[in-house]
């Protein structure tokens, strides 16, 4: 999903699901963000593969958020960490600036366990799961609604409700996009098999 925000192309997407090759991206984008499912099952060995793929796209900066495909994350944080290259930065519970633009991840692999607190000025929050009630097909993580409402970031980038996938929707000041795109790159590779 392409955005325009403060000068910069952004393109944000989630649950290539192994088919992170078919993802069409445009050119000239500044800021990537994958915010999780780059990998089919749970394993650590597809995960390099995916990560050489993501290093190789041309930008200025690739955030990464792991989230419950990237289980390993949680099971081995260390070993997990050390997969990822230097072109690639893993956002995991913290917040960043870059080129005035404010990053938040918060980990909810799928969902977030407690309520927590982070600045109001966060211009992209970086979650796998929806909040509760919104692109979430009755799912959605409840605690993340609390946070995005007291927050209230310009965006909120989720993905996980496959079904939801490529959708926005506006609230009085956030904007709620599911960057899910693997109903559609499972779509355009049925639609090539026929």
């Amino acid at each position: 999903m392409l955005f325009e925000y403060k000068n910069h192309k952004i393109f944000a997407f989630s649950d290539t699901h192994g088919m992170h090759h078919k993802l069409e991206i445009p050119e000239n984008i500044d800021i990537l963000i994958c915010a999780g499912d780059g990998i089919q099952g749970f394993s650590e060995k597809e995960f390099p593969y995916f990560l050489r793929w993501y290093a190789s796209i041309p930008a200025k900066l690739r955030l990464f958020v792991a989230v419950n495909h990237e289980i390993f994350f949680d099971l081995y944080p260390q070993r997990a960490k050390s997969f990822i290259p230097p072109e690639i930065t893993l956002l995991e519970n913290q917040e960043m600036d870059f080129d005035e633009i404010r990053f938040c991840s918060v980990v909810a692999r799928p969902y977030l366990k407690n309520e927590i607190q982070i600045s109001e000025n966060v211009d992209f929050l970086i979650t796998h799961a929806p909040v509760k009630g919104i692109l979430d097909d009755g799912i959605g993580c409840p605690n993340l609604r609390t946070l995005v409402t007291e927050s209230a970031p310009k965006y909120h980038i989720s993905g996980h409700i496959h079904q939801q996938g490529l959708q926005q929707w506006q609230s009085e000041k956030t904007t709620f996009c599911n960057v899910s795109y693997f109903n559609h790159l499972q779509n355009s590779y049925t639609q090539y098999l026929k």
